[in-house]
Formats: C-alpha cells, structure tokens, sequence
C-alpha cells in the first residue's frame, strides 16, 4: 500500500435527502468523527446540492447524480475531496485514507462488458468498455483531477445519455464518462484504495478495517 507524505487540505462529503434514518445517523456521527481525527472538513450536503440538473427530480437515481457536486469549484481549495454514502461506516479502527493513492475500488465485473451491471445496461452511451469504473460508495479525487472532469460535464450530452426507460445516469456512470473524457487517468500508476480497509462490504472486509460498507439490508446490522 503506497501511502501519501505531504500535508494536504482535504474535505469529506456525505450527501442525503429526506430525513435522516437512525443507522444513517450513526454513520454520519461516525464519518464526521473521522474526519476529525484525520484533520480534514466535513461537510453534509442535502437534497440538490448540483440543482435542476435533470428534468425528472423525482426518482432516487437523481438523487445519486447529486454526488458529482464533489467536482464543484466550490471545493478547488481543497487537495482531495472524499465523497462517502450515506451507509459507509468509520470503525474503531483508524487509519488516513489521504495518506493513499487511489480512487476507489474499481467495478472490474462492470467493466468487461456494457451488459454485467447496471450502468452500462442503463447507459450504454455513456459507457466506455474496459476503461476503470468504481464503485460510487467511496471515491477520492484530487483537485486537478476534479477541474478536469468539470469542464468535461456537458449537461446536454448526460441528459441525452438518459436510459431508455428514462432514468438519469447515475454518479458511477457519469464518472466513468468524466474520467474517461478528461483523460485523467493516463499517467496514474494507483487506481485502486486499499479497498479492504476502505470500501468494502462488512463481510469481505479485513478485520481490522476503517470503512465498512452497510449497503442494502446490511443497514439493519448497525448498532
């Protein structure tokens, strides 16, 4: 595991909207305590942070699409900006997350071919074969990757990348479209975090592990 040396300025994003649920607020608790202790802000950001992005505000995908504000100028102060959902979990087990290289934990499956998940199923125009997709539950952009990206997002190109029963791209397809324009990954030697330690379910992860990922019913084992 390849650990970072330099003093940054990071920021830790959590989105939602509605109120808060009794295991997402444990995990918010819990996020903005590592936060803390990592020396890095934290910020809660609600309903429609990007705006009237698309036209259909109703659905939960459009929802999801709000955790692309990450890219936002509002945030070109910081080195890195960590966006984590809502179910992620910090445990007792601390280590820095900015310390490390990486994004996230790549979506190999998803990648192979457009029809093993859901983006490239539901998003075929946006979908690149081959080229890295991550998960959206734990992703880490540094500023120039983030600027980058931002003057790659053509909010007429993603609303034509709607799916066919009309969904709105999700938050992974979108970054995988954004990596993939803005050619930020090029000259990246570490795609992936210690996915172990910090982006996985609870039943994958090491023992020891700093993130825990209680998606789906998972949510029901938060105490």
């Amino acid at each position: 595991m390849e650990k970072r040396t330099k003093i940054m300025k990071n920021i830790i994003l959590q989105h939602w909207s509605g109120q808060l649920q009794s295991w997402a607020v444990k995990c918010k608790n819990s996020v903005e305590k590592y936060a803390e202790q990592s020396g890095a802000d934290y910020e809660f950001l609600e309903d429609y942070p990007m705006g009237d992005f698309f036209k259909n505000k109703n659905t939960k995908p459009f929802l999801v699409v709000q955790k692309i504000h990450m890219i936002s100028e509002k945030y070109d102060d910081y080195d890195n900006v960590l966006m984590l959902d809502m179910d992620m979990l910090a445990t007792k087990h601390f280590d820095n997350i900015f310390d490390y290289e990486g994004i996230g934990r790549l979506h190999k499956k998803g990648m192979k071919a457009a029809h093993l998940s859901k983006n490239g199923r539901k998003w075929p125009k946006l979908y690149k074969q081959g080229f890295p997709m991550f998960f959206g539950n734990c992703v880490k952009f540094g500023r120039q990757d983030r600027i980058a990206m931002r003057k790659c997002l053509d909010r007429d190109i993603l609303n034509k990348g709607m799916s066919d029963d009309g969904l709105p791209p999700n938050d992974e397809i979108i970054m995988h479209y954004l990596m993939h324009t803005a050619g930020i990954l090029k000259d990246k030697k570490v795609l992936e975090l210690p996915h172990d330690r910090f982006c996985d379910l609870p039943e994958e992860a090491h023992p020891k592990a700093t993130f825990l990922h209680y998606c789906g019913s998972r949510k029901n084992q938060i105490r």
